[in-house]
């Protein structure tokens, strides 16, 4: 008998009666059938409690088994059936291959579970991997992993991913532990009513200890949180004050452009058309000195030059810049300022007092939104893992990034496997993937997830 095969099968050489394996081809592939028959070691009979080693039959099972990834491996066990002397009750002796699932070995579940932690794998690649069908796979995560909400940490994040267009609502809800850096919940519906009807199912003394809550610009997410957390410091995402700064910013740009529509080969065309990105990143002042032939001007340019003919062609824009670069860096500096507000009380003036539509539109908002802006100063500890693996404590500004930096993973998930259509399950999976330490259950549990879903 071969240690190797044994081994496969994850069973002792002394428990093993008989063991062989035959290989054969099924579409270019390896097909491993492994026949098997255990030593009889006898079993009690569970109606009597008599101990017989007496054999009525053998019956052959057959059993997948995911040993050998990307081929297939099937057990022909031949199961030894018992027959009690005392009372003529016929049972089969355990079984070491499998216990929940009927022709489907416990080694073939952990290793479907395992491969799903995976945020590169679908279901369907698993299924291939593993050599189950892809419905087969669905049933073992469904009735193996169902993640719970976790608990509401000292400071949280909330931010929408797109879902679905199939979905009723089209847009998903993720809630994230800021400084613990673990999923909460995700929600399949943002509105306002939803999300405070959800807030308030969570036990007051737990929504208390959240002191800092960090949401987008969205007044239905302000309306909600202050509803339920009136101790939690509201917090504006210093990233999307800045998106919204550069996009009111790129309003003045198409405002301009269209100016200029009607001659496209001019040079004011150009620029604002194609050489638009020196108006949202750093330009270097050593750029000066860097230059390369531009094929429209036919002649070397530095990028800082470039910039400054874009900015030379028309005033709105020249202080739509000015005043998008004087925001950027109050933000970088403020953390440092002992009185920010004074700050960004004469920049929200400046906005207003421009003459600009889009830089005027963009004042209000921030007056809107000053409180939590200012609020967004603040900081909090976090655990980060560093490059060697260890663990340590930061100091970091209250920011909505680790949400967004989820929701890549998200997009990622719901690319590869072509979208979901049951969000029960995809909030499974995603949690699942996405928290670390969130692991499956060993004992099967029931099937919560319905068929299909809205």
């Amino acid at each position: 008998m071969s240690d190797s095969i044994t081994s496969v099968i994850g069973l002792k050489d002394t428990d093993v009666d008989y063991c062989r394996e035959v290989i054969r081809k099924e579409n270019n592939l390896d097909h491993h059938l492994i026949h098997v028959r255990l030593v009889n070691h006898g079993a009690i009979c569970q109606n009597c409690g008599t101990f017989t080693k007496r054999i009525k039959e053998y019956r052959n099972k057959k059993i997948e088994h995911a040993k050998y990834l990307n081929e297939r491996c099937t057990i022909i066990y031949s199961a030894r059936r018992f027959i009690c002397p005392k009372c003529g009750t016929t049972f089969f002796e355990k079984d070491p291959f499998q216990s929940q699932y009927r022709n489907i070995s416990d080694t073939t579940v952990d290793n479907v579970l395992k491969l799903l932690k995976q945020y590169n794998q679908t279901f369907s690649s698993v299924a291939r991997t593993v050599s189950l069908t892809r419905t087969e796979v669905i049933k073992i995560f469904d009735e193996h992993v169902q993640v719970k909400r976790r608990e509401f940490s000292e400071c949280v994040g909330m931010d929408e991913f797109y879902f679905s267009r199939k979905a009723h609502k089209k847009y998903a809800l993720m809630i994230l532990s800021l400084n613990k850096g673990y999923v909460i919940d995700m929600r399949s519906n943002r509105e306002k009513v939803r999300i405070i009807n959800y807030f308030r199912t969570i036990p007051k003394e737990e929504r208390k200890k959240v002191k800092y809550f960090s949401i987008d610009m969205n007044d239905n997410y302000r309306e909600a949180v202050r509803a339920c957390f009136p101790d939690a410091r509201l917090c504006a995402d210093p990233f999307h004050v800045i998106k919204y700064l550069n996009d009111a910013l790129d309003n003045v740009r198409l405002r301009i452009l269209r100016m200029y529509a009607d001659d496209k080969r001019s040079d004011e065309y150009y620029l604002l058309k194609y050489r638009k990105d020196l108006l949202y990143h750093d330009v270097e002042f050593n750029a000066w000195n860097e230059v390369k032939y531009n094929h429209h001007f036919r002649y070397q340019l530095s990028e800082k030059r470039l910039q400054e003919m874009i900015l030379d062609i028309h005033s709105d824009l020249s202080k739509a810049w000015n005043l998008k670069e004087r925001y950027m860096r109050f933000d970088k500096d403020s953390m440092t300022e002992q009185e920010p507000s004074s700050h960004l009380d004469q920049l929200i003036d400046d906005f207003i007092a421009s003459d600009i539509p889009e830089m005027m539109s963009m004042g209000l908002t921030l007056s809107n939104w000053r409180q939590e802006i200012l609020n967004s100063f603040h900081t909090m500890t976090k655990k980060i893992t560093t490059s060697d693996g260890s663990r340590k404590t930061i100091t970091a500004r209250v920011t909505s990034g680790p949400v967004e930096g989820r929701n890549k993973y998200i997009k990622l998930l719901l690319k590869l496997a072509n979208g979901y259509v049951n969000f029960d399950r995809f909030r499974n999976r995603a949690m699942y993937v996405l928290n670390r330490s969130e692991s499956y259950n060993t004992e099967k549990l029931e099937n919560t997830i319905p068929r299909r879903q809205n």
